[in-house]
């Protein structure tokens, strides 16, 4: 996750998948375009590469493209955990207050950010997909410096 605002009032980090993203907007593309030349010069496979060949990869796209943001509003009192795709959009609001701090979940090399709350409730992940890097450490690094001035100024 990349941090989008760093204020004393709100954080927001946000995650897109702007590599695999563009990929499959390439190959939609070129699939496309070589579908329809086939048309053009009288070939009926045309449209079934158009069809398997752009059709496979934007239903990919459509459906596991995934853009994550976290919103921390300290006026609101809340963090909001925001997932959209092309085909749906989910939200999550919890109160600042239970949150306890944010901890790095690892699977073998790879891992992500999560929120830990007060009392009995169980970690909630910031982002479905495990990323390799330190970027979930810095994610986490920079929720427990803003809670951290947050708590400090309440």
């Amino acid at each position: 996750m990349t941090v989008v605002r760093n204020l004393p009032s709100q954080l927001i980090l946000a995650h897109a998948p702007w590599f695999l993203g563009g990929g499959l907007i390439v190959c939609i593309i070129g699939c496309a375009a070589a579908g329809l030349a086939l048309l053009a010069a009288g070939e009926t496979a045309g449209l079934l590469t158009v069809a398997a060949g752009a059709g496979v990869p934007l239903g990919i796209f459509a459906m596991a493209i995934k853009r994550d943001q976290v919103i921390f509003d300290a006026r609101a009192g809340t963090v909001t955990v925001q997932r959209r795709t092309l085909l749906k959009y989910a939200s999550a609001v919890h109160p600042l207050d239970g949150v306890r701090r944010a901890e790095v979940e690892a699977f073998s090399d790879t891992a992500r950010p999560v929120l830990t709350f007060h009392g009995s409730t169980a970690p909630y992940p910031l982002v479905e997909a495990f990323q390799s890097g330190n970027g979930p450490r810095h994610s986490a690094q920079a929720i427990n410096d803003w809670l951290r001035t947050y708590r400090r100024a309440a």
